[in-house]
């Protein structure tokens, strides 16, 4: 599947300045580290790398790496990735996380000339990148590499290739979110999971007995993150709506949400919440609130849509703090079915390590690529750092309590490496989430998906409150995206 490339005309001017001011500066130090970095998470190690920086250097030199979400989960444990990863790669590897802002800073960096070999982007940027000539092709790197070609699924580089060129390597495999349910709050309402009839009357009947089945008057059987639509996808199937912007056959964009078609479904979220199924929350809260909420530690709402992932991760938490599998479990489902009796899921944009077109070190970045396509390199970014998130006795892994708290997951709980076998075993649950991939499809890649979120959340909330006519609602929104930008009609 190709992307395609669509980016404003304000990221246009920003990264073009970045581009050329990186290709016309050199670092202000001389060995290519930066000389500010106000706010930002540095993992040089210097003390103890001085004295392997010349043996590395002669090995393969430096690579430097901006990253986000991927690596230590705090400053000391990222400076034993960091070495891990050197060590592994007969490199010296050095890399910058920054504690926020990850992309402001990021263009800060570029922007002031700074040299990487390496970035970390969202497929947004990835395009917008692509589209100033800041990225670097590496088609012919990647088709002479056995470890990229043969290591990860050809249809993975197909989700990333633009115009017949790729630029970018992989973080992780992207998965899907699904329908996460709390099989404890279902089986007290005498609901067996693997029997809800998928459709939007099914779960409406769900919803209701798990709420006469709560005396908690703080709780709700579904929450969301509305203000984000996200993520709507495995109810708006019902009406074989696909989430985002699609093109038509006359090459315009259009949202099917915003559509006369939606309705229906818009109008099941009303009914949920005039019924006191739909947490109110949901109109404020972020997808961390969410997550909290369907916590063993809170409980207070038992179905929400969320990554693969996370159906592990509450399981995993829940028993890292001593919760029984008996008192707390979450399962999942693919949500409701398609009229052709289908099932509709997304999944997640590339997360990638694109080279920047003035890297210093290609064939150095290149290595680490191929290393994260690996088994070995699979367990770092899962698995974590040997002798301190895990151990290993006669072949046999098992987590340390700091490894138990980081749930199998330093940036890629699912790795690239197509043939990648878990050394410990998924988190439970996870197993029977991503057996759904095959329903799943990622959405159209746009610039201003920031304005198409909120634009269909902000609608989409006043429809559901019964502020505005789910018909005039609908056509407000599409009118509003159509005067932004982000859709054509």
């Amino acid at each position: 599947m190709r992307l395609r490339k669509f980016y404003t005309m304000f990221l246009l001017v920003i990264m073009l300045c970045g581009l050329l001011a990186g290709c016309a500066q050199k670092s202000n130090n001389a060995d290519g580290k930066p000389a500010d970095s106000p706010n930002t998470e540095v993992a040089n190690g210097e003390d103890a790398k001085e004295e392997d920086a010349g043996e590395n250097a002669q090995d393969g030199g430096t690579v430097r790496i901006m990253m986000n979400v991927t690596g230590g989960k705090d400053e000391e444990e990222m400076k034993l990735f960091q070495q891990a990863l050197s060590d592994a790669t007969g490199l010296d590897v050095q890399i910058e996380k920054p504690a926020s802002d990850y992309t402001t800073i990021l263009m800060q960096k570029l922007n002031g000339g700074e040299l990487y070999d390496l970035i970390y982007i969202g497929a947004g940027d990835y395009m917008n990148l692509i589209g100033q000539d800041a990225l670097l092709d590496i088609t012919d790197r990647i088709r002479s590499s056995e470890i990229l070609t043969n290591n990860i699924d050809p249809r993975e580089w197909a989700d990333i290739t633009v115009d017949g060129k790729i630029y970018a390597g992989f973080n992780k495999k992207e998965v899907h979110r699904v329908v996460a349910l709390n099989n404890v709050l279902l089986k007290k309402a005498g609901i067996d999971y693997k029997t809800i009839t998928p459709t939007l009357d099914g779960y409406y009947e769900v919803f209701k007995k798990l709420k006469e089945a709560s005396s908690d008057s703080e709780f709700y059987p579904y929450t969301a993150v509305m203000a984000d639509a996200w993520d709507l996808q495995p109810w708006m199937a019902a009406a074989g709506m696909k989430s985002g912007v699609v093109i038509d056959a006359d090459g315009k964009k259009y949202a099917p949400y915003s559509t006369v078609e939606a309705a229906p479904v818009w109008e099941w979220f009303k009914k949920l919440y005039d019924e006191k199924l739909l947490d109110p929350g949901a109109f404020v809260d972020k997808s961390s609130d969410m997550r909290s909420k369907m916590s063993a530690a809170s409980q207070k709402t038992a179905v929400t849509v969320d990554w693969a992932a996370w159906v592990g991760l509450h399981n995993a938490n829940a028993l890292a703090g001593g919760v029984s599998v008996e008192d707390y479990e979450v399962v999942s489902l693919p949500g409701v079915q398609t009229p052709d009796g289908a099932y509709m899921l997304c999944k997640g944009g590339a997360s990638l390590f694109g080279v920047p077109a003035n890297a210093p070190n290609v064939d150095g970045a290149i290595k680490v690529l191929e290393y994260f396509a690996t088994q070995e390199g699979g367990e770092l970014l899962s698995v974590g750092i040997k002798d301190y998130d895990y151990t290993v006795l006669n072949g046999q892994y098992e987590l340390t309590e700091i490894g138990k708290a980081h749930g199998n997951d330093h940036g890629a709980p699912f790795p690239i490496y197509k043939n990648f076998v878990h050394p410990l075993g998924y988190n439970p649950g996870v197993e029977e989430a991503i057996s759904y991939g095959q329903y799943a499809t990622i959405d159209l890649s746009i610039p201003n998906e920031g304005d198409y979120k909120a634009t269909v959340g902000k609608w989409g909330i006043q429809i559901i409150k019964g502020e505005v006519p789910v018909l005039e609602g609908l056509e407000k929104m599409r009118n509003e995206l159509v005067s932004l930008g982000v859709t054509d009609r």
